[in-house]
């Protein structure tokens, strides 16, 4: 949400003190309001296992897709480019 917003990369931001104005606190709280916690369970991990061994995903992205899949989600937000393999995920780009 920062960086669609601010146009810079996480590194960028550290390296030039970047604030948080109220206009995009405000958005990333509503985006926080709407998430909700998914529980990790086996099932999540075997699927987690195999994206990293057939997608070449690292552990995280792994985790990620395989919770996804799990859970039933299709979209997901990110600039991660990993992502493209998976094909049952749609990415949004905002």
């Amino acid at each position: 949400m920062i960086r669609a917003t601010t146009g810079l990369k996480p590194s960028e931001l550290k390296r030039k003190g970047f604030k948080i104005d109220s206009k995009i606190l405000n958005k990333v709280i509503e985006l926080l309001d709407i998430a909700r916690t998914l529980e990790l369970n086996e099932k999540i991990e075997i699927m987690a296992t195999e994206f990293i061994e057939k997608r070449s995903l690292l552990p995280n992205d792994a985790l990620i897709a395989a919770t996804c899949k799990y859970y039933g989600i299709s979209k997901i937000a990110t600039f991660d480019e990993d992502f493209e393999r998976v094909d049952f995920l749609e990415i949004v780009k905002v």
